[in-house]
């Protein structure tokens, strides 16, 4: 039974909708369910663009930069050696973290934000978590389609499976507090475009982090605990409230272009530096 092609598929999808319901409900002025449906499967719809990206960052950007990203692919880490250090900098900054989470922030901006449901700091939080397990659900689909099912169960496959679920998870959570501050916390113009650079940034840099230093045991412990404490901050604040609705500050396409660009800009010190100390 454990080993079963349905088992398995349900034991990989079922979680993030789970934990995206307990999210959901934490929310003490829970958000229209279909909302929270198609953020979801905006979520799972990532990989579509993000295939498109992949292609032009590996085929075509990676080339110009003097990166060789079909003898990074073929390295075996598991020889004991060490991964080429410029192509790994460029595959788990670049290539996964800005382009992964660059795709979150869109559909977190122009979507979600556009909502007037969205009236709320807790509101970004549960719609970036939404969006988030929509990823990770589609994206662990694709770890278990390419595995052998006779392994699922081994203790490497299941963090495969499951560590990203609860990292994609803290990512949105990260997003969606830090642009909570932009669209009602914050009313100064530089501090408000301060936070939405951060919003975009700071997702990008814990990604690409554990991502590069292999998926180590400590950041999703980590990410648990910061979950945990921003949905009991903002519950408890929720409880001081007599009704939901926050005046909600309007986010400028040119503040949005900032943001991509000075997390770009950091990816690309990041990647640069690897480049020049390889």
């Amino acid at each position: 039974m454990f080993q079963t092609h349905l088992f398995l598929y349900l034991t990989t999808i079922l979680p993030p909708i789970f934990l995206g319901f307990l999210v959901w409900k934490s929310d003490r002025f829970t958000e229209p369910g279909k909302f929270l449906f198609a953020s979801f499967l905006l979520g799972v719809s990532i990989i579509l663009p993000l295939d498109f990206f992949i292609i032009l960052a590996e085929d075509h950007i990676a080339p110009l930069l003097g990166l060789d990203m079909d003898a990074y692919k073929n390295f075996d880490l598991k020889d004991g050696g060490q991964a080429p250090l410029a192509e790994h900098a460029y595959q788990m900054f670049f290539r996964a973290a800005f382009l992964e989470e660059g795709i979150k922030f869109a559909l977190l901006i122009f979507f979600c934000v556009r909502l007037s449901d969205l009236n709320e700091p807790m509101d970004a939080i549960v719609y970036g978590a939404a969006i988030g397990l929509g990823y990770a659900a589609i994206e662990n689909v694709g770890y278990l389609s390419s595995s052998n099912f006779e392994e699922a169960w081994t203790l490497e496959m299941v963090k495969t499976r499951y560590y990203p679920l609860i990292m994609h998870m803290g990512f949105g959570v990260l997003m969606g507090w830090l642009l909570s501050q932009n669209l009602f916390e914050e009313r100064n113009i530089f501090k408000r475009r301060i936070m939405l650079i951060l919003s975009l940034s700071l997702p990008i840099i814990y990604h690409g982090a554990y991502n590069y230093y292999g998926a180590a045991d400590i950041f999703p412990l980590l990410t648990i605990i910061f979950i945990i404490g921003i949905i009991y901050y903002f519950r408890r604040e929720q409880l001081k409230k007599i009704t939901e609705s926050v005046d909600k500050a309007r986010i400028q396409n040119t503040d949005v272009l900032y943001a991509y660009l000075a997390s770009l800009f950091l990816v690309t010190l990041i990647v640069s530096s690897a480049i020049i100390y390889n």
